[in-house]
C-alpha cells in the first residue's frame, strides 16, 4: 500500500513538473499588480514600451526633521507599496514634479491617521512645508474619510501672519533613465512560484469559467490604447466598476471629511493644501470598453461642486489624452499610471500650485494637450483599429 501511494505521489510530482517547469522558463517575471493578483501572464499584458526612472530618485521617502517644499501623503500612485516586489522610488509623478519645478518633495504613506499624527508633530509646527498634497486612490473613497479634530492637531494661526511669497519655478532638467520591464531569460532561475501561482489562479478561469475574482479582463472597443501584446483587451480591478461611485450623497460626505483635512492643514496660515484623487483605471477607460458600464463615476464632478476644496481634477483630462492616442496612461498590466499618466499628473499639479500661489512661473497651458507630439510616435498620428 505504501509503495502504491509513493508511486501516485511521484507521478503527481512528475505531472506537476511537466506542466510547471516549461511554463516557468517562458513566463516573464510578474511586474504589474493586476497580472500578479489575478494570475494573468505578464508576457501578454506587460507594456512593451519602456518606462522612466530617475537614479537617484528626485523625490524621497520623507525623513523626520527634514525640510520639504512639498510633502506628499500618497499610496501606490506616488510611492512604492511595501508589498510591491518591483516598486522603486524614482518612477513616480512626485519625481517628475520635482524635476519640472525644483520643489523639494518628500513622500509619506497616505491616510488620515498618518496625516493627523504629522499635523500634531513638532515637524509641522517648526518646519511647515509650503504645501501638503494628499493623494488618494479613487477606490479609497468607498470607505469613510476621517476628518481631523482641529482643536488637537493644528497649530493656532499666528497673529498677523502674512502669505508667503510664491516660489519661483527652477526646473532641474534631469534626464531619467530608461526602465525596461524584466523578461524571461532561459539562463536565469525560473520563477517556479509564479508559474504555480498563475496555474492555480488561471486554470479555474480557463477550464471552469470561474468568474468573480479581484481582477477582470475586459475587451476594448479600439486597439492601440496600450502597448501590450493583448491589443484588444486589458486588465482592471473588479472594484473599479462598483456602483457607489455614482452615489452623490455618499461622495458629498467624503468631500466634507476631505474639507476638514484641508482646514486642518491650512490653519497655520503658511501651508497650502492640495487634494489629488487618482482616478481608477476603470473610470478613465470606461468609454473605451466594448461593454461599457451603465453609469460613470461622479467623483470629479462632486469634488468640483465645492470650489473651496482645492482638488486637482484628472479623470477627464486623462480620458481626453487616451482619446487622442496617448498609450499606456495606465499600465496595461497594472492599476496605476504608466509614464504618460505620471507626467500628466505632475504637470497638472504644478499648474495648480501656481494658481494656489505656491509657485510662480507655472505653465498656464490647458489641462489637456500638454504632452508634446513626438515625431514618429503613435501619438502624433493616432491610428485606431475597430475591434468586433
Amino acid at each position: 500500500m505504501k509503495g502504491g501511494l509513493n508511486r501516485i505521489v511521484l507521478r503527481g510530482l512528475a505531472l506537476a513538473a511537466a506542466l510547471v517547469l516549461p511554463l516557468a522558463f517562458v513566463l516573464d517575471p510578474p511586474d504589474g499588480d493586476l497580472t500578479e493578483l489575478g494570475g494573468y501572464a505578464e508576457n501578454r499584458f506587460g507594456p512593451r514600451t519602456p518606462q522612466a526612472i530617475f537614479v537617484p530618485p528626485l523625490a524621497e521617502a520623507a525623513r523626520p526633521g527634514a525640510d520639504y517644499d512639498a510633502l506628499v501623503f500618497g499610496d501606490g500612485f506616488s510611492r512604492p507599496e511595501a508589498e510591491e516586489r518591483h516598486g522603486r522610488y524614482g518612477r513616480y509623478w512626485t519625481d517628475h514634479l520635482r524635476n519640472l519645478t525644483g520643489l523639494t518633495v518628500g513622500v509619506r504613506a497616505a491616510g488620515a491617521a498618518p496625516l493627523a499624527a504629522y499635523l500634531a508633530s513638532p515637524d509641522f509646527r517648526e518646519r511647515p512645508p509650503r504645501v501638503v498634497i494628499l493623494q488618494l486612490s479613487e477606490r479609497d473613497l468607498g470607505d469613510s474619510v476621517g476628518g481631523l479634530d482641529l482643536s488637537t492637531v493644528t497649530t493656532p494661526r499666528p497673529h498677523g501672519v502674512t502669505t508667503p511669497r510664491p516660489l519661483a519655478i527652477q526646473p532641474l532638467h534631469r534626464q531619467p533613465l530608461t526602465l525596461e520591464r524584466a523578461r524571461a531569460q532561459a539562463w536565469n532561475p525560473p520563477p517556479i512560484g509564479h508559474a504555480l501561482d498563475l496555474l492555480v489562479k488561471a486554470l479555474p478561469r480557463a477550464l471552469l469559467n470561474v468568474t468573480g475574482g479581484p481582477v477582470e479582463e475586459r475587451s476594448l472597443a479600439y486597439a492601440g490604447l496600450f502597448s501590450s501584446a493583448a491589443a484588444t483587451t486589458t486588465l482592471f480591478r473588479a472594484e473599479d466598476f462598483q456602483p457607489w461611485r455614482t452615489d452623490h450623497r455618499l461622495l458629498e460626505e467624503r468631500r466634507a471629511g476631505l474639507h476638514a483635512i484641508q482646514d486642518a492643514v491650512e490653519a497655520n496660515g503658511v501651508t497650502r493644501f492640495l487634494l489629488l484623487i487618482a482616478p481608477d483605471k476603470g473610470t478613465v477607460y470606461a468609454d473605451f470598453l466594448l461593454d461599457p458600464p451603465p453609469q460613470r463615476s461622479a467623483v470629479d464632478e462632486v469634488m468640483a461642486a465645492d470650489p473651496t476644496l482645492q482638488a486637482v481634477p484628472l479623470a477627464s483630462g486623462l480620458t481626453a489624452l487616451a482619446a487622442g492616442g496617448v498609450r499606456d496612461l495606465y499600465a496595461p498590466n497594472g492599476s496605476r499610471w504608466g509614464l504618460e499618466g505620471q507626467l500628466y499628473a505632475a504637470r497638472t499639479v504644478a499648474r495648480t500650485l501656481g494658481r494656489l500661489g505656491v509657485l510662480s512661473g507655472a505653465d498656464p497651458s490647458p489641462d489637456v494637450a500638454i504632452l508634446p507630439c513626438r515625431p514618429g510616435q503613435s501619438d502624433c498620428t493616432p491610428t485606431r483599429t475597430q475591434t468586433d
